[in-house]
């Protein structure tokens, strides 16, 4: 095997006095509060639609998704991804309804768990369960409380 020294010819774009910056995270921008609300909401919308819940209409409160999003991307904060290395998982009353990755070309460094429950505080929880069977598919409320945390799927060496 021969080694070969390495000339000032082959050293284009690197310096010595400057440290190296990772490109990879330019790549693809982190996703914004409205991107990731308005992913959430896609996701949701789809999962109804291949689940037993594609008759029944569900209403969401209008500020839930963007307050999850905002707290998703807070959970997200000291990871080494960032946002996008994260895996969301919704569930709906115990049931997961949803799972993305936020960046599919990124490494899932953290799962984000999101939970939302039925409303049970408005008047159609009143009504009989007979009554409620007597619409198309009925009418599902959530709630505008939601619990939201974060599993990390790896250690660093100071943990």
């Amino acid at each position: 095997m021969e080694i070969l020294p390495v000339t000032s010819q082959f050293n284009v774009g690197f310096s010595g006095e400057k440290a190296w910056t990772p490109t990879w995270r330019e790549a693809s921008p982190a996703p914004t509060e409205a991107a990731l609300a308005g992913r959430l909401e896609r996701e949701l919308r789809a999962a109804k639609g291949a689940s037993a819940l594609a008759d029944a209409e569900v209403l969401v409160p209008a500020e839930l998704l963007a307050r999850a999003a905002r707290q998703a991307l807070a959970l997200a904060e000291g990871e080494p991804c960032g946002a996008r290395g994260a895996a969301v998982i919704v569930d709906v009353a115990g049931r997961r309804l949803a799972a993305f990755k936020v960046d599919p070309s990124t490494l899932t460094t953290h799962e984000i768990h999101l939970h939302l429950d039925h409303d049970a505080t408005n008047w159609t929880s009143l009504l009989p369960q007979f009554l409620k069977n007597l619409t198309r598919g009925g009418t599902i409320i959530i709630s505008p409380q939601f619990t939201i945390e974060k599993k990390k799927l790896f250690r660093s060496q100071t943990e």
